[in-house]
C-alpha cells in the first residue's frame, strides 16, 4: 500500500507496522464482535488499566522521601510547641505566680522599719573585697613561708612544683574569707541575744528580796551600757588604725625598707576583717532579706512566663511552617494519584473507546469543593464506577494536617495568656500597684 493510500484509508490500523503484537487489534475486534454498550460500563481491559494505574501511584508514594521527612519534623515541632504550652499551663493552673505575689505582700508588711537599703547591698561587695585582698595578700605570705621550709629552695624545684605552690597558696586567703563571711553569722546569735536581754526590764521576783532586784537591775544596766559601747569602742579603733597609719605615712613618705611596723600591719588586718564582720551584721535583716526573695521570685516567675510565652509563639510559628510543608505535600501527592487514574482513561481507556467507538460517552462527574481527601480523590466521571486509590502512608499524613491544625495551638496559646492576664490584674491589685 502506497502513502497515498494508507493517509485516506479508513483502517485506524493501516498505519501500524506489520507484525505489531500491541493487542489493541484484538481489543477491537472484541469490542466489535461485543457489539454498542454505554459509557458507565467498564470490562476486564479497562479494569485492568485502572489498577494498575492505583499500583503504580501506591508503589510512588511509598517511595517518596519527602513522606517520612516531613512527617517528623511536623512532629518534632508540634512536640516541642505541645511542651512549651505545657509548661504554661502548668504555672497558671497552680497559680504560682498568685503565690509569689501572696508572699510579697505578706513579708512587706513584716519589713517596715528595716535597715537603710544601701547597707543590704553593700554587705556582699564589701565581703568580696576583703576576700580578694586576703586571697592576694595571704597567698603571698604563704608562698613566701613554702619557698622558704624544708626542700623547697629555688633550684630544687621545677616548673610544675611552683605552678602548684602558686594554685595551692591561693586556697588559705579564700578560705580565710569565707570564714571571715561565716563568722558574721555565727556572731549574729549572741549578739541578737545580748540585744533582746538589754531590751527588756528585769521585774521583781515574788521569791527574792529588795538586794536581789537591785543586783539584777545592776547587772542590766552595765549589760545595757556595754552594748551601747560596743559601736563606740568599734569607731573609737577605727579612728586609731586610720591615726596610726597616718603617722607612718607622714613618718616614712616612701616606704622603709625594712618594711612598716608589726603592730601597724596587724592592727591594719584586724580592721578589715572585723570592719567586714561589722557591715555584715550590720546589714543583716532578715524580713527584708526574705521580702527581697519573694519580689525577685515574683519577677522571676513573671519573666519566666512572657519569655517561655514567646518562645512558645515562635514554636507556634515553626510548626505553622512545617504543617503547611506537609499539607502541600499531601496536595501535591493527591494531585499524583488523581494524574496517574487520569492516564489510565486518557493514556488507554478513552482511547480505546474512541477507537472502536462501541461504547457511550462519558460525562466528567461534578467538582466538589471539600477539604477531604477522600473526596478530592473521586471518580473522574459521573456514574462510572472506579477503583479507590491505595494511600497507604499518605493516610497518617491526611491525618496529622486534619487533627493537628496550627490554628488550636494558637487557641490554647490565646486562653493562657487570658489566665495570665486576669492572674497579672488580681497580683498587682493585692500588691497596690
Amino acid at each position: 500500500m502506497t502513502d497515498v493510500a494508507r493517509q485516506v484509508s479508513s483502517d485506524p490500523f493501516a498505519q501500524c507496522p506489520s507484525g505489531c503484537v500491541c493487542g489493541v487489534r484484538e481489543l477491537i475486534a472484541r469490542e466489535y464482535d461485543r457489539g454498542p454498550r454505554n459509557g458507565d460500563e467498564i470490562d476486564a481491559a479497562e479494569m485492568r488499566a485502572m489498577l494498575m494505574a492505583v499500583r503504580s501511584g501506591y508503589e510512588t508514594i511509598r517511595s517518596d522521601p519527602r513522606l517520612v521527612e516531613r512527617r517528623h519534623a511536623a512532629n518534632t515541632a508540634w512536640s516541642r510547641a505541645v511542651r512549651q504550652l505545657n509548661i504554661l499551663r502548668t504555672m497558671i493552673d497552680e497559680k504560682r505566680i498568685g503565690h509569689a505575689a501572696t508572699d510579697v505582700a505578706r513579708t512587706r508588711d513584716t519589713a517596715r522599719g528595716r535597715r537603710a537599703t544601701w547597707l543590704r547591698w553593700m554587705r556582699w561587695p564589701v565581703v568580696a573585697g576583703i576576700g580578694l585582698f586576703d586571697v592576694w595578700y595571704f597567698s603571698l605570705v604563704f608562698r613566701y613561708l613554702t619557698s622558704q621550709t624544708g626542700d623547697a629552695a629555688d633550684g630544687a624545684r621545677g616548673p610544675l612544683i611552683r605552678t602548684m605552690e602558686t594554685a595551692v597558696a591561693v586556697v588559705p586567703g579564700l578560705v580565710l574569707a569565707i570564714i571571715i563571711a561565716a563568722s558574721a553569722d555565727l556572731l549574729l546569735r549572741p549578739l541578737n541575744a545580748w540585744k533582746a536581754a538589754v531590751s527588756r526590764k528585769p521585774e521583781r521576783a515574788d521569791h527574792g528580796g529588795n538586794l536581789v532586784h537591785v543586783l539584777r537591775v545592776l547587772g542590766w544596766w552595765v549589760q545595757r551600757i556595754t552594748w551601747w559601747l560596743l559601736p563606740v569602742a568599734f569607731v573609737a579603733f577605727l579612728l586609731f588604725v586610720v591615726a596610726v597609719w597616718a603617722g607612718l605615712r607622714a613618718k616614712y613618705p616612701t616606704p622603709p625598707s625594712e618594711g612598716y611596723p608589726l603592730i601597724s600591719v596587724m592592727l591594719m588586718i584586724v580592721l578589715l576583717a572585723v570592719g567586714t564582720m561589722a557591715v555584715k551584721i550590720l546589714a543583716d535583716d532578715p524580713a527584708a532579706d526574705e521580702l527581697s526573695a519573694a519580689r525577685r521570685r515574683l519577677w522571676w516567675l513573671r519573666s519566666s512566663y512572657l519569655r517561655r510565652a514567646r518562645r512558645a509563639d515562635r514554636l507556634i510559628s515553626a510548626y505553622d511552617s512545617a504543617w503547611s510543608d506537609l499539607r502541600t505535600l499531601r496536595d501535591d501527592l493527591v494531585g499524583l494519584l488523581r494524574i496517574k487514574m487520569l492516564s489510565a482513561w486518557e493514556g488507554f481507556i478513552l482511547r480505546i473507546r474512541s477507537l472502536h467507538r462501541m461504547a457511550g460517552n462519558v460525562t466528567a462527574a461534578e467538582w466538589t469543593d471539600n477539604n477531604n481527601t477522600q473526596a478530592v480523590i473521586r471518580p473522574e466521571f459521573a456514574g462510572i464506577p472506579q477503583p479507590a486509590m491505595e494511600l497507604g502512608p499518605l493516610l497518617e499524613i491526611c491525618r496529622q494536617v486534619d487533627e493537628r491544625n496550627p490554628d488550636k495551638l494558637r487557641e490554647d496559646k490565646r486562653r493562657l495568656d487570658e489566665a495570665y492576664a486576669d492572674q497579672a490584674a488580681t497580683t498587682r491589685a493585692d500588691l497596690g500597684a
